[in-house]
């Protein structure tokens, strides 16, 4: 494993005959810089760290160059929540963690979580450090674990909620796999076919006496076009991406976009799904974890990637402040499937949304699986046939001249 940079501590010290020693020790703390020249029969006088970065800053500067996955993750919290429910120290559990974490980046990350509850901090702490790299659900937990002394439990909730979101995102990035690599690579022999291979042939029609077909006279123009300007036209693609990415940044259009992207017919519902199955499950884990339920629906708002559904649950959020049923402002407010919604309002009723809400997220996550692959199921052979009938119109194109030539001459 790579060698994880740890802070250097200057340091003035007292040896046994009472000689002044200077020099620099290696640790993760100052109060274990001190620890270990205690060891060497040295009494600290003065001890401060030398470099400016501290381990938090080279932590977020690596992951700056590497993105912390959600499979990683998941690793991090299993291996974390394993030692801990075996008994052992938090430090102890954190060391074992990093040294068994092949990701530097990751690995800076948990030693600077290490050394932090070293220095007496908490582990909830530490996470509040790495935002980029722990969202709002682990920082919640986490902190509600170790407030109830139940945080290798509170860990191991962790775990599988990290798990299940993995597998869930694992299937839909698998459905979707086949059909982007077909469009790309029928796209590619499109592109090549327009490029280099219908032009060379083209070129064979040029002293034609007779009229050419009007396809073949399309394909030619299309062609040429191609040719001639493909350079222009990646910029064009470029620059309505960057267009579009930088309309996006104002609030008020990215929420009018995404409130559009909801009424889109069957995307816009599979949008819907994979957001409300996201933020019922945090909602559950948050609940059955003890945290407070205003500080729940906060957090569980903030796994909402579409603006539009995040403002209307801030809004249900700032009613159940006021002491409004949840389940009513969810029915006024929010825009999550009916189904979630009734099944949310009979576990109000009966004192069990915690296991009504479980249950709502598992049935949704079911019905998006099932959705992913009944939509993965249509695209797949209208793709086939739409791009079957590009290849065949350049086929034909090609082919109508030469047919008619061959007519020409048999005359």
């Amino acid at each position: 494993y790579e060698r994880a940079v740890m802070p250097a501590f200057e340091y003035r010290a007292l040896d046994a005959n009472g000689a002044n020693k200077k020099g620099i020790v290696e640790a993760d703390s100052g109060r274990q810089a001190r620890q270990l020249l205690r060891d060497q029969q040295l009494f600290p006088l003065d001890v401060k760290q030398t470099r400016e970065k501290t381990r938090a800053e080279n932590a977020r500067r690596s992951y700056g160059r590497s993105r912390v996955s959600i499979a990683d993750l998941a690793l991090f919290v299993r291996h974390l929540a394993t030692l801990i429910q075996s008994g052992i120290p938090l430090e102890e559990a954190l060391a074992a963690t990093a040294k068994h974490t092949r990701k530097a980046y990751l690995k800076r990350v948990v030693l600077d979580l290490r050394a932090r509850v070293l220095e007496g901090h908490s582990l909830a702490d530490g996470l509040n450090e790495h935002p980029q790299v722990f969202n709002p659900v682990f920082r919640a937990l986490v902190s509600s674990g170790e407030k109830s002394g139940d945080l290798g439990l509170i860990l191991e909730q962790l775990a599988e909620y990290t798990e299940d979101s993995q597998k869930l995102r694992g299937v839909i990035v698998q459905a979707a796999m086949y059909p982007i690599v077909l469009c790309f690579v029928a796209l590619s022999v499109i592109a090549a076919l327009m490029t280099y291979v219908v032009p060379k042939v083209t070129a064979q029609f040029a002293h034609y006496d007779q009229a050419l077909p009007l396809l073949t006279r399309i394909l030619i123009t299309l062609s040429d076009g191609l040719a001639a300007n493909w350079l222009y036209m990646v910029i064009i693609v470029i620059a309505i991406a960057l267009g579009v990415k930088w309309w996006l940044k104002s609030p008020e259009r990215r929420l009018r976009a995404d409130k559009a992207i909801l009424k889109i017919p069957l995307w816009g519902l599979l949008m819907l799904e994979l957001d409300s199955a996201r933020m019922l499950r945090t909602l559950s884990i948050l609940m059955s974890s003890g945290v407070p339920f205003l500080e729940t629906l906060k957090v569980a708002c903030d796994t909402l990637s579409n603006e539009h559904l995040k403002k209307s649950m801030a809004t249900v959020r700032e009613q159940v402040r006021e002491g409004k049923s949840f389940s009513r402002c969810l029915q006024e407010e929010a825009e999550l499937p009916p189904l979630a919604i009734y099944m949310i309002a009979s576990g109000e009723t009966s004192g069990e949304m915690e296991a009504m809400t479980q249950r709502a997220a598992s049935n949704l996550e079911r019905e998006l699986q099932a959705r992913v692959q009944m939509f993965v199921s249509l695209f797949e052979p209208l793709l086939i046939v739409v791009l079957g009938g590009v290849v065949l119109s350049i086929v034909l194109a090609i082919m109508l001249p030469i047919l008619q030539l061959n007519n020409l001459t048999q005359f």
